[in-house]
């Protein structure tokens, strides 16, 4: 259904041919869902990043207050 509906948006009929399901599924498998894994590694990197710093912070008060 989702195909249908791909290759619907890209201009292919409404009975799309071969290379109208090969080129939905490269579009949804590689730009799609490659875009949602690269935002959720990045939002990953950036908490980590953020975790870092908070610890960093963490360790000079405690290095400093003994």
């Amino acid at each position: 259904m989702h195909l249908v509906i791909a290759s619907g948006i890209l201009g292919l009929g409404s009975s799309p041919s071969a290379f109208g399901m090969t080129l939905a599924l490269i579009i949804t498998f590689v730009v799609i869902l490659g875009g949602v894994a690269n935002l959720l590694i990045a939002y990953i990197i950036g908490q980590v990043l953020v975790e870092r710093r908070q610890n960093q912070e963490r360790r000079r008060r405690y290095d400093s207050g003994s």
